[in-house]
């Protein structure tokens, strides 16, 4: 693997997958990877992506510099559920939570975040429209919504008509609004919505105009060689005394996908307190270095259980890890870190 950085010793992983493919579910089948998770004081909730078995690799054509020259056919995912009571073993439900059913999300429902308002679990995963690895694709945002984790409400695309993706939701609202960060290349925005009518029917004007001013609108750019060619939200941010704690990943000019943070400003997250200059997590064990995409750790889920934060990662597209860490320790690190960054 390129060795453009080198990663902060900060977090104990587990030494293999805690999720791997489950034959006995068709659904996950092919691979199961990239998780959004929510602890409710009881239990940690944990979506997954799966794949069926039976893709094939294939070479990509007309793909930009520095993109992956090869994909896979035919490639549609779902999302299920699992939980666990010590954040480490889960049991795996045997069908789908969310299925690619409608036009906007046939091709695939991929990459779920889970935040919760008003008692009501919000989940925003990656929907869609074409093919994977199909170019022009038809990559958006989809909404869906459960208070149980067993009926889900589909709220269809919430983004804009342009490929975007990496959406999470803060877990309560800011200035009495709900606040959501997205990614559209390379850096990582934020756009609030008045309510949950809003956010469920958003305005075709709002995102008009947040476009026409995006970069007003961004958080965090690349700033460092390790995220030199695209940055992405990860898991849902985590509410601290000092801030907002975002994870988040960052991709360099190899492909190589890495873990960093940030801290927010708790009543205004595009105002950047503090920033990880070299990744936290980076792909150094077999099953994050070797996989259907090699060299990738993907946060998509975390949760914190009494002074401990567990990271839930996609491990290259076929597998799920994990890391922990102290919270205390992560303060404290990032507390060291000086912002480098324009915000």
């Amino acid at each position: 693997m390129p060795q453009d950085s080198e990663a902060v010793t900060l977090f104990r992983r587990h030494p293999e997958p805690i999720l791997t493919p489950m034959p006995e579910l068709p659904w996950a089948s092919g691979a199961v990877f990239n998780p959004g998770a929510w602890y409710d004081g009881a239990r940690v909730h944990l979506l997954v992506r799966g794949v069926p078995a039976g893709y094939r690799r294939i070479r990509l054509t007309d793909t930009r510099p520095g993109e992956p020259e090869w994909g896979f056919e035919p490639y549609v995912s779902y999302i299920g559920y699992a939980e666990s009571t010590d954040g480490v073993h889960f049991s795996v439900r045997s069908e789908p939570l969310i299925r690619p059913d409608a036009p906007y999300d046939h091709f695939g429902v991929e990459d779920p975040r889970i935040s919760r308002i008003d008692d009501l679990y919000l989940i925003t995963y990656t929907a869609l429209g074409a093919p994977a690895f199909a170019h022009p694709g038809r990559v958006r945002i989809g909404l869906a919504s459960t208070r149980d984790f067993q009926s889900i409400t589909k709220h269809g695309i919430v983004g804009p008509d342009t490929t975007d993706k990496d959406a999470v939701i803060f877990p309560r609202r800011i200035r009495g609004r709900i606040a959501m960060l997205h990614r559209i290349v390379p850096s990582i925005q934020l756009i609030y919505f008045d309510d949950l009518e809003q956010l469920f029917h958003p305005p075709k004007a709002l995102w008009e105009r947040h476009l026409a001013t995006l970069d007003e609108h961004v958080v965090l750019r690349p700033e460092f060689p390790w995220e030199a060619k695209k940055i992405g939200a990860g898991p849902t941010p985590i509410e601290t005394p000092e801030g907002w704690l975002l994870i988040y990943h960052g991709v360099d000019a190899q492909h190589v996908y890495r873990m960093g943070m940030a801290l927010l400003d708790l009543d205004d997250p595009r105002r950047v307190i503090a920033r990880t200059p070299e990744p936290v997590l980076e792909p150094e064990l077999p099953f994050e270095r070797e996989g259907d995409v090699p060299n990738v750790v993907f946060p998509e889920g975390a949760v914190v259980i009494g002074d401990e934060l567990l990271v839930y990662y996609g491990a290259a597209d076929r597998t799920i890890g994990l890391a922990r860490a102290s919270l205390s320790d992560v303060l404290a690190h990032l507390r060291a870190c000086s912002v480098r960054v324009s915000s």
